[in-house]
Formats: C-alpha cells, sequence, structure tokens
C-alpha cells in the first residue's frame, strides 16, 4: 500500500497503541475499537492457493472479528474496516460483505465474517450478459462491460492482451462471472484481487531481489535497522519490506523455476501453440478466450503471457513476524536475514527476500502475521474454467452431427413406394388374425399367425 514512512515505522513498533475500526455504510454504523473484543482480528488474504503456481488468483479474501454491544443485524451488510496507531492516520484493512454474523454465549457478542465482493458477485450467472454482447468484441471492452454488469470498479490499467479480438464461438446456457474473470487473468499472467479499496485489481509479478541458494532452517538474528528496497526488473516493481525480527521462516531448498515455454490449447487432444523453447512449460488449457483464434493471433498472445511470467522464480516459504497490516499479496516482497551456512565458516547473515502469495494478519496489539508462497519447482498445466470447457466440447460435438447430417446422402436409403387403400387395408386385416399366447417355452414347431410371451421368473433377493 502507498503508506507513508511514518505509519510503516509505527507499525514495526511492536508496542504502540492500535484502533481498529467497522464501519456500516448502509446503517451509517461505526463500531469503535472499544466495542471490539481484544485480539479477535483475522484478515486472510491470497493469490495463490494450489501447491502449482498458476497465474490467476481471483481468491476472496476474509475477514472475522468479535465485537459487542451491537443489536443491528449485520448479515448482508457492506463494511469497511480501517486500523490506526494512536499517532498516525487509519489504513484501509478490508472492504466486504458480512456472510454471517453468529450471537456468542451470552448474547452480547456476535462473531461476524466477511467476503470481499468478489465471493458473492462472482457467483452471478452471466451467460445473458455474455449473449447480449455485439461481437466481434476486444478483450478490454468485453472486461469493462463485465465488471460494469457485476457492479464491481476495476483499477484502470492496461493489459497486455486487451486488444485481442475475441468473436462468438459458442452459446453458453450458463456462465459463472468468476469463471471468466479467471480467463481474463489467465491470458494476461495476471492474479485477480479485490483490494484495500474495493476495486478489482490486475497484479502482475515483478522479479524477487536478492536471490540465491538457500539451505533450510534459520535462526533468529540481531538487530538491525530495517528498511526499504526495490525489487528486480520484472514485468512490475515490487516493494521489498525488510524484519528486524521474526519467529521463523522455513522455505525450501529448491527455487520454483521460471517459466521458458508457454502453451495455449483447448484440450489434451490437441497441440495448440507453444512459444519458447525451454522445458518448464506454462500450458493454459481450456480457456474461453482462446478458443476459435487463428494461430498466429493464438501465438501474439503466448507472447505477452510469457512477458508478464516468464521472471518469477522463488524460494516457497512460510513465516511467522510481527505484523505489518500494509503488506499485499503479489505486491510486495519481504526480506529476512537469515544465518549463512557457509560450508567453511559457518557463520554470517544472508539477506533473503520472498514473494508475499498468501498471509493472515490475527490479533490487534499483538499483530502478528503470517505469510507464505506455494510452489512445485517445475510448472504444471491448468485448466481454468472445465465447465466453459465441456460447454465447448458439447458445441463441437453438435457441429459436427450437424455437419454429418447435412453433408450425408440419404437418398440411397429409401425407395418411391406408393401404397393404396385396399394394400394398408390388407396389412391390417392379416395384423387382427395374429393370436397372442403366453407359454412357458417356445414350441418345437411354432404358427405363423401367433405371438408367443414367453413365461418368465424374477427373483429379488
Amino acid at each position: 500500500m502507498n503508506v507513508s514512512d511514518e505509519i510503516k515505522q509505527a507499525y514495526k513498533n511492536d508496542s504502540i497503541h492500535k484502533n481498529v475500526y467497522l464501519y456500516f455504510p448502509d446503517l451509517d454504523l461505526t463500531v469503535p475499537h472499544s466495542q471490539i473484543y481484544s485480539e479477535s482480528l483475522r484478515l486472510k488474504e491470497t493469490i495463490l492457493e494450489k501447491n502449482s503456481i498458476e497465474f490467476v488468483g481471483c481468491i476472496s479474501s476474509m475477514f472475522s472479528i468479535q465485537i459487542y454491544g451491537i443489536a443491528d443485524n449485520l448479515k448482508g451488510q457492506k463494511v469497511e474496516v480501517t486500523i490506526s496507531t494512536d499517532d498516525t492516520d487509519p489504513i484501509s484493512l478490508f472492504n466486504g460483505i458480512v456472510d454471517s454474523a453468529v450471537m456468542q454465549t451470552n448474547r452480547n457478542y456476535k462473531k461476524i465474517t466477511a467476503y470481499d465482493e468478489l465471493y458473492t458477485k462472482g457467483s452471478k450467472d452471466v451467460a445473458a450478459w455474455y449473449n447480449s454482447l455485439s461481437f466481434p468484441i476486444t478483450l478490454k471492452d468485453l472486461r469493462d462491460s463485465l465488471f460494469e454488469h457485476m457492479g464491481i470498479t476495476q483499477v484502470e490499467t492496461s493489459l497486455p492482451n486487451d486488444e485481442v479480438s475475441i468473436s462468438k464461438q459458442y452459446e453458453p446456457k450458463s456462465l459463472k462471472a468468476l469463471n471468466v474473470i479467471k480467463a481474463i487473468c489467465q491470458i494476461n499472467g495476471a492474479f485477480g484481487i479485490i483490494n484495500r479499496s474495493n476495486l478489482f485489481e490486475y497484479r502482475i509479478l515483478g522479479s524477487v531481489s536478492g536471490k540465491s541458494g538457500a539451505f533450510p532452517g534459520v535462526t533468529l538474528i540481531p538487530p538491525f535497522y530495517p528498511g526499504v528496497t526495490t525489487g528486480g526488473s520484472g514485468a512490475a516493481s515490487m516493494n521489498n519490506e525488510a524484519f528486524s525480527f521474526y519467529k521463523k521462516v522455513d522455505y525450501q531448498e529448491y527455487e520454483v523455476k521460471p517459466v521458458d515455454k508457454i502453451t495455449i490449447r483447448q484440450s489434451e487432444n490437441v497441440a495448440g501453440v507453444t512459444y519458447g523453447s525451454g522445458t518448464n512449460n506454462y500450458i493454459i488449457q481450456g480457456n474461453m478466450f482462446t478458443y476459435g483464434l487463428a494461430e498466429d493471433v493464438l501465438s501474439e498472445i503466448a507472447a505477452k503471457v510469457y512477458e508478464s511470467i516468464h521472471g518469477v522464480v522463488y524460494h516457497p516459504f512460510s513465516s511467522d513476524n510481527n505484523g505489518l497490516p500494509f503488506v499485499e499479496c503479489g505486491v510486495d516482497t519481504v526480506r529476512y536475514y537469515v544465518t549463512d551456512f557457509d560450508a567453511v565458516t559457518r557463520s554470517g547473515y544472508e539477506a533473503k527476500d520472498f514473494y508475499v502469495f498468501s498471509r493472515e494478519l490475527r490479533g490487534i496489539q499483538a499483530l502478528r502475521d503470517s505469510y507464505g508462497a506455494n510452489g512445485e519447482e517445475y510448472q504444471t498445466e491448468f485448466i481454468t474454467d472445465l465447465q466453459t470447457q465441456i460447454d465447448v466440447i458439447k458445441q463441437d460435438v453438435k457441429q459436427e452431427v450437424d455437419k454429418a447430417i447435412n453433408e450425408y446422402d440419404f437418398s440411397s436409403q429409401f425407395g418411391e413406394f406408393t401404397y393404396d387403400k385396399a394394400y394398408l387395408d390388407k396389412q391390417f386385416e392379416n395384423m387382427s388374425q395374429l393370436k397372442v399366447v403366453s407359454v412357458p417355452a417356445l414350441p418345437t414347431s411354432p404358427d405363423a399367425n401367433t405371438i408367443y410371451l414367453i413365461q418368465g421368473e424374477v427373483t429379488v433377493t
């Protein structure tokens, strides 16, 4: 977040007093710090939940806290949360909608749990919106139309593949808004998230600075003066926040290898197009906006996605340290000074930088932060929206069947026959002479004018 050095230094001081306020705009209700149960605050934010890195995000943030003395019905209400110290201005901590408000024990306490607007609005069916669009349409115009339809404001930005022209390829009966947003993020190499100002933001990672060989296990460090540094030369600058103290940092010895090849395909049964000649392939599969595009267009899309994600190299890690509420996932990196396990001297300290992909902020006065970043050493493939892919496959099958029916020559299967009334009457007369007989077994010499019903037995056990 864009906050002053004064604010940053204040939260690095564990002894300073902090204040949390909740505001419910539709009720014009403010819950002051005095009505918040001690240390009950929890805030979870993430851009990545899977073990292997997927450049999509679109995961709702969750906030919970206990309050007392509030009689209003809070479920479904918008809530804005701020935090401040006694000597600094408040900073935004969370914006969202209350999902549950549970009365506690003596009925004076409520535990409220809230999620950002993507949690509810992302489940909206937007098939009618999609089918009403005028095609062809650029991806930029499409995403602007989508977010306006959903009632969510985007951070104004230009994405790498905004100018790609999309034609209508299928007519979905149902289409989840979240799946469309994920598809937009995926073909731009961006993590989508609702930020602290309640705006949908596209976050493209920069490079982490100060990377070198690391080993598991660290020790606490002596005091030093923390500072803020700027990340490396990736697609975006990353703010790096150094810690003067922490409880623990655990990280993998391996680094997640950089993407050096991009493949875009609709399914495992087609080759698709590939950009780059490496071996660590990031596969974009089943994306609704790549369906039906020419190979040269797909190649251009792949090249721009490559520029967004190819510089991402990092150690998976988890940490527990003092809470810095202004640190944001996909925007900031964190730096820890850890013991340098030199094979000879086994002494000294090394600065190590890590991406923040997820965080959990907890407490108030004793504010703590847990940061983390998952990641397998090599990439695996991803399917952003399986349901959309199924819809596309159904469309393909229908088109193939329709094509086969239209092109097939049925003339050889039918002759030109004319039957008069006398002939048809004769056939019905013959049918009326048939007998129907129930028998245990077919006779040795069956009668040609008799229909035999073979008796059987069914045993249910």
